[in-house]
């Protein structure tokens, strides 16, 4: 199949409305694909009930009746395989869903309403996320840009996926939720952001705090499960145009049956959501001002019997008929400038912007 048949497939399977995703593991050349076929996707109600599940997970940032947890069944795993006539149906998303676009005057307005309990201490950390619409113009193909995020972006964990409850994502990110084989796992903590101009990249107390924060809470997530890490970091990774900090753990789990579960414990991780973390979680949907939907989520594949690798959803796009949803935000703290705040979100977004065409 040449690179022009697999876009089109790829964009035929979306107006069909078909439950798939395509992605690529960092570092690996070809990229991986799943397809349910018959009935519809499995909807789930709570992170812990991927416990004994197999395939392609889609979790939201919060599980509601429009952004549930879904699981895609892969029936299908080889795209010069898929049946782009399986289906009469046309997905049936609308302009109506179209986002908010966040102008920086709201984004002030905002981060004033999050810096408030930072100052006060009521909070340790929070993070705050904005979005940007921009019109989809006639010629983009999501399945041509999934290629081109893939060549953009070779050490991120890159994806397009459909189906009928979440519509269609194309996001890339550095950061593993959780990720594994056997008894050896491991997962991240990513936070702290730079955005260099050359090879050197040196970090402020801001942003060492930030990291520290992260990798305390995973650690105690980790240990409340009797699980001893082995610990590596914090050091720097580039991701695109972008430098973050990140400490690794490796751990041993004799038990896999219970991936859900661990999964239940560390999603959010502050690196998306806050400290402390329920708190964090309810201020964000109370005061945020939009839904996050799959933003902030997590996905990938989930198979405890073979290999399971699943991703934080950071940079990302929802695709509309006629419209592009980028999304991007930057952990708060006391310490945190609207000025500096906003430049970042401003250079995040960029990862997602650069590959429309």
């Amino acid at each position: 199949m040449s690179g022009e048949e697999k876009y089109l497939t790829l964009d035929a399977l979306i107006e069909q409305d078909a439950c798939f995703a395509i992605y690529r593991l960092p570092g690996e050349q070809a990229p991986r694909f799943a397809m349910q076929t018959g009935e519809n996707a499995l909807l789930l109600n709570d992170v812990e009930e991927l416990n004994g599940q197999h395939g392609f997970v889609i979790a939201p940032f919060r599980i509601t009746a429009s952004s549930p947890l879904i699981l895609i069944r892969p029936d299908c795993t080889d795209l010069c395989e898929a049946n782009t006539n399986f289906r009469n149906k046309k997905w049936g998303k609308t302009d109506t869903e179209l986002q908010k676009k966040s102008k920086k005057s709201d984004y002030s307005l905002i981060f004033q309403r999050f810096h408030e309990p930072l100052l006060t201490g009521e909070m340790e950390k929070l993070v705050l996320s904005r979005n940007r619409t921009m019109e989809r113009e006639e010629a983009f193909s999501p399945g041509r840009s999934f290629f081109r995020a893939t060549e953009k972006y070779p050490h991120s964990f890159v994806y397009l996926l459909h189906t009928p409850q979440s519509g269609t994502w194309l996001g890339s990110s550095p950061e593993i939720l959780l990720a594994g084989s056997g008894n050896e796992w491991k997962t991240v903590a990513l936070a702290g952001t730079r955005y260099p101009n050359s090879g050197k990249v040196s970090w402020d107390d801001k942003n060492l705090r930030e990291q520290h924060l992260v990798t305390s809470y995973i650690l105690k997530q980790l240990t409340s499960f009797q699980l001893a890490p082995e610990i590596n970091g914090p050091y720097t990774i580039k991701a695109g145009a972008l430098a973050h900090l990140r400490t690794d753990f490796s751990f041993s789990l004799p038990d896999n049956r219970k991936i859900g579960t661990l999964l239940k414990a560390l999603h959010p991780t502050p690196a998306v959501s806050g400290l402390p973390k329920e708190k964090a979680f309810e201020f964000i949907a109370d005061h945020e001002g939009y839904d996050r939907s799959y933003y902030t989520g997590f996905l990938g594949i989930l198979d405890p019997s073979a290999e399971t690798n699943l991703y934080v959803n950071l940079r990302c796009m929802q695709i509309g008929r006629s419209w592009l949803t980028l999304f991007a935000g930057s952990g708060l703290l006391a310490s945190s400038t609207f000025r500096d705040e906003w430049k970042e979100t401003e250079q995040k977004l960029k990862t997602m912007a650069s590959i429309v065409k």
